[in-house]
């Protein structure tokens, strides 16, 4: 919940390396694991060694932090509050009412239904420096509701950056995406099963069309709402009422799966039945969590 995509298992001894949906993330060690209380390494890159970190899970939900170098001071207490905020909101959201069948299913499609190869966070750090991943994924916020163009907003990150890299490289790895031909099998039984399914993904238009054009996602789905399409993108209440809307089902009765913790808790604020999905439980583990909200295929 707290680690965003490529969550690692709670296992002692397990390295992990992960990162949020904004970009920020870094790389350790689960030292410790006991109930309530987690400890481990974690630190970017450029760190000259990582921090001691310690997550405790009571009455309240804290992070405490050591060792973290006095340079990174800011960008890890900003980091770390993001992360416990977002997953204190989704721990105190709730599910509507379950007693009325399940008519749709909406599908978030990072980290549920594809993930981007591995490797494309060195691949970025590679082309455009060491803070280009935060600046990049930064960029993209400001263009997913399509009112701006994020190509220019690269070149310029590219330019001041200096290492040389250009736009293009940097699509190609924003675009080499493995699919989960498993969870689009879960989605295809679903809309045998007769539930209307569709896909609820931020996207700016670059990579947006390319799921479209090259991936053909869309040939999945009844109903897709690509956010720059839309004109709102996740989390806001704007994004769920529009593809409520258009499915032309009550919000009570439309599932929305997603597996960043703030999209759930804004489609449960929103009326949705939501479900939390981790990435590493895969096709079952969504067919699972689905099933616990009455879709099943």
């Amino acid at each position: 919940m707290l680690w965003g995509y490529g969550a690692p298992d709670l296992e002692q001894g397990v390295d992990y390396a992960a990162t949020s949906h904004l970009g920020s993330g870094g790389a350790g060690v689960i030292e410790t694991v006991r109930p309530g209380r987690i400890e481990f390494s974690w630190g970017g890159p450029d760190w000259p060694q990582p921090g001691r970190f310690v997550v405790q899970v009571g009455e309240n939900l804290t992070v405490e932090a050591s060792s973290v170098p006095e340079q990174v001071e800011e960008f890890a207490r900003v980091h770390w509050e993001r992360m416990v905020r977002g997953a204190s909101d989704y721990l105190n959201s709730r599910n509507p009412p379950l007693d009325v069948p399940v008519r749709a299913v909406l599908f978030d499609a990072d980290g549920v239904l594809q993930l981007p190869r591995s490797g494309w966070l060195q691949d970025f750090t590679r082309l455009g420096g060491a803070s280009f991943v935060i600046d990049a994924f930064a960029a993209e916020v400001a263009c997913l509701s399509g009112g701006d163009d994020l190509r220019p907003r690269l070149q310029a990150l590219l330019e001041a950056a200096g290492t040389g890299g250009t736009v293009e490289q940097v699509f190609d790895v924003w675009h080499d995406i493995v699919v989960d031909s498993e969870a689009l099998a879960l989605v295809g039984r679903l809309r045998g099963a007769g539930l209307i399914v569709g896909l609820a993904t931020n996207q700016q238009n670059y990579r947006g069309s390319h799921m479209r054009d090259v991936l053909e996602m869309d040939a999945h789905f009844d109903r897709v709402f690509y956010s720059y399409e839309v004109g709102h993108a996740k989390p806001s209440r704007d994004y769920f009422e529009h593809a409520v809307a258009e499915l032309g089902v009550p919000a009570g009765q439309v599932v929305f799966v997603d597996d960043a913790p703030g999209n759930v808790r804004a489609a449960r604020a929103a009326g949705l039945r939501g479900a939390l999905h981790r990435s590493v439980n895969g096709a079952a583990g969504l067919a699972e969590e689905l099933a616990a909200l009455g879709a099943r295929g």
